[in-house]
Formats: structure tokens, sequence, C-alpha cells
């Protein structure tokens, strides 16, 4: 048997990719479903104390609950197994997200949230993971690019549906979460435990250098998360646009976000992890400073979308710059504080956020999230003309 021969038949099969890719979906419908439903949302509580904040945390809430949660899967995965944590975060995600179609009690409605995001804690720590341990180091630029054109597309289905579902009741787009209970049946059918990698020889773990990449992640989403957090009322106040055309707008933002993705393997081949975060931080800057000058439907679609290009890239650069940067056994438990990171930054945006558009409204708001983005992208340009390698501690 030739050695092309024997890789080929070792390559996991085309249905636990398939998986994998269809449950990594399940993390960007999280939060992209509801977002066309928030200003009906804040409608139907307005009789509530601090409806307009407690609304927004209802989109971001699961950030917190993620962030604490994500270490401790992270271990427990190892101990119980990759999959059976994936398992439950998919029938805690039902659970928790399906709750929005029965509550009407807004503090009732965040512990629902609070537990889906017990659910995408385990969902995210996981699915990443075993991508990473099935396939070999050489494919971990296909397929995390191909997971996070995943993402983007089961962004564009959510948000579509959710658009649509929204203009017919706030509760609609909940009933999306309903999607993840045949993922489960998938997942039990098709993923199997991987094989334990043993430590790599010749020194500790890596994975207290990380904290550069944690804190890269964080400013990254606390940057672009001002869109699906502020973008559909300021579409509303500058074009008029309701729920369906915010539902299209962020649909097209997610599906550059796929292009992307499905090109991720051909721009990780060119450049290295430095470069690209830099690019994806330049993409946020110029797309939100659009974003918060427009006047029109037109520019502040155009705007979305060049934020959709640091969108794409953010996910697979941030992946698979920490699984290039461990051993493949301290791999989860990294993986688990970029996700504690990632959606730390979802949960602090609108907090940060709001006292900013209280102060000097929601268009400067976001050019200064732009210029936010822009001093990360030149940093990270100036590092990199003093670092040898795409190591974090170079």
């Amino acid at each position: 048997m030739t050695d092309a021969t024997a890789t080929a038949v070792r390559m996991p099969p085309r249905t636990l990719l398939l998986t994998l890719l269809g449950v990594s979906t399940m993390t960007i419908m999280a939060s992209a479903t509801i977002t066309p439903a928030l200003p009906g949302m804040e409608q139907h509580f307005a009789a509530t104390p601090n409806a307009a904040l407690l609304v927004r945390l209802v989109l971001t809430l699961p950030g917190l609950a993620i962030m604490l949660a994500a270490p401790v899967l992270a271990r427990l995965s190892g101990r119980a197994g990759r999959v059976r944590v994936l398992t439950a975060g998919l029938a805690l995600y039902v659970v928790g997200g399906g709750s929005g179609l029965v509550l009407d009690w807004l503090p009732g409605l965040l512990a629902g949230r609070a537990l889906l995001g017990v659910g995408i804690a385990a969902i995210m720590v996981t699915s990443t993971a075993l991508l990473a341990d099935h396939y070999p180091a050489t494919e971990h630029g296909r397929v995390l690019g191909l997971q996070g054109a995943a993402m983007g597309f089961g962004g564009v289905v959510a948000l579509l549906l959710g658009g649509v579902l929204a203009d017919l009741s706030w509760r609609g787009p909940f009933a999306v979460y309903l999607l993840a209970v045949p993922m489960v049946v998938l997942v039990l059918r098709f993923v199997p435990e991987a094989p334990k990698s043993p430590p790599a020889p010749g020194g500790p773990q890596r994975t207290p250098r990380l904290f550069g990449l944690y804190a890269l992640m964080f400013l990254g989403v606390v940057v672009f998360y001002t869109v699906p957090t502020q973008a559909p009322f300021w579409l509303g106040a500058v074009t008029g646009a309701g729920p369906v055309v915010v539902g299209v707008l962020m649909a097209a933002l997610n599906l550059v976000m796929t292009l992307v993705g499905l090109n991720f393997r051909r721009l990780r081949a060119r450049w290295d992890f430095r470069v690209l975060a830099a690019v994806l931080f330049a993409a946020y800057a110029a797309g939100l400073v659009v974003l918060g000058l427009a006047g029109g439907i037109w520019m502040a679609a155009l705007g979305m979308l060049v934020t959709g290009v640091g969108i794409g890239l953010q996910n697979p650069v941030m992946n698979g710059w920490v699984v290039a940067s461990v051993d493949p056994a301290a791999r989860t438990r990294a993986l688990g504080m970029l996700t504690s990171a990632l959606f730390l930054g979802q949960f602090a945006s609108p907090l940060l956020a709001q006292p900013v558009v209280d102060g000097v409204g929601l268009g400067n708001t976001f050019v200064l999230a732009g210029a936010l983005g822009l001093v990360v992208s030149v940093v990270l340009v100036f590092l990199r003309g003093r670092a040898t390698s795409d190591s974090p501690a170079a």
C-alpha cells in the first residue's frame, strides 16, 4: 500500500466533517437569529425598568455564561469525553434557546439565555477541538476555514429566517433553536471520540503564553459586536429599515463571512496569522467607519459587508493560531479560554457601547469602534516587524 493510499484510508469520513460543520452553525445562530427581533422585543417589554439595556442583554447574556462555563467544560470534556459534552451542550441549547417561545417574563427570559450560554460553551469548546483532533495539522487550515464558512452560512439562514419570523412576532426567531434537535442525533451517529494525543516532548505546554491571543479575540468581538447589538436601531433611524431589511443585511454580512471561510486555506498559505489578524482589524475599522457615516441604505450595506470580511477571518485566524501554538493535549483547555474571551467580548460590548451611544450617538459609536480596530491593526503590523514566527511569544 502506498503512503498516499494509507493517508486516504486514515482520513475521517465526510459525514464526520459535515456533522461537525453543522454543529458549528449552531453557535452563530445563537445570537444572529434574534437580532432582527430586538426592536419588537424592546417594545413588548417597554414597561419593564431598564428595558433598553435588558433587551440587549438578551442577545449578549449567553456570553457571560460561556465565559464562566467554557474553562470548566473544557476540563470536563477531557475526562468525560468531548462527544458526551457536545451532546449535552446541544440539549441545553434547545432548552435554553427555545425558552423564548413561551416565557413572558424578562428576567426568566434572561435566565433561559444563561442556560443557552452553557450549551454554547460546550459546543464551542468541543466542536473545534474535535475537528483539530480528527484531522492532521496539514488539514487544519482547510477544515477551520470550512468551519468559518459553515458558521457564516448558518448566519445567513438564521438571519433571513429570523427576519421573516420577527416580522410576524418577536418570539418567532426563538423557534430556530429547535434545529439543534436533529444535530444531537447526527453527533451520536457520526462523531466518535478521537484517540488522546500525548503531550509533545521537549518542553511544557504553552498555554500560559496565549493571553495575547485571548486579548485579541476579546477586542475583536467588542469592536464588531456593535453591529448586531446597535445596527438594527441605527438602520431604523437612518433608513427606516424594518426587521426584514435588517435580517437581509445581516445575512449578507454572514454571506461575506462564508466566502472568506471558503478561501481561508489560500489566505493562510500566503500569510502568517499576525498579518491575517491585522487585516481583520483593518476590515473592522473600514467597515464600521463607513457604517457610522452612512446616510442611506446602500452606504450602510457597504459598511456591513466590509465588516463581514473581518468577521469571516476572526474565528479561523484565532482558532488556527491557538491550535498551532499548543500541544494537542492542551488544545481543549486553550480553546476553552479562547471561547471565554470571545463571549466575554460579546457580553461586554453593549455594556461598553451603551454609554458611548448615550453620549455621542449611534453613528459616532460605530466610528469610534472602527478607530479602535485601526489602532489594533497598526499595533499588529508594528509587532510583526519585530517578530520572527507565528508564536504568540514572538
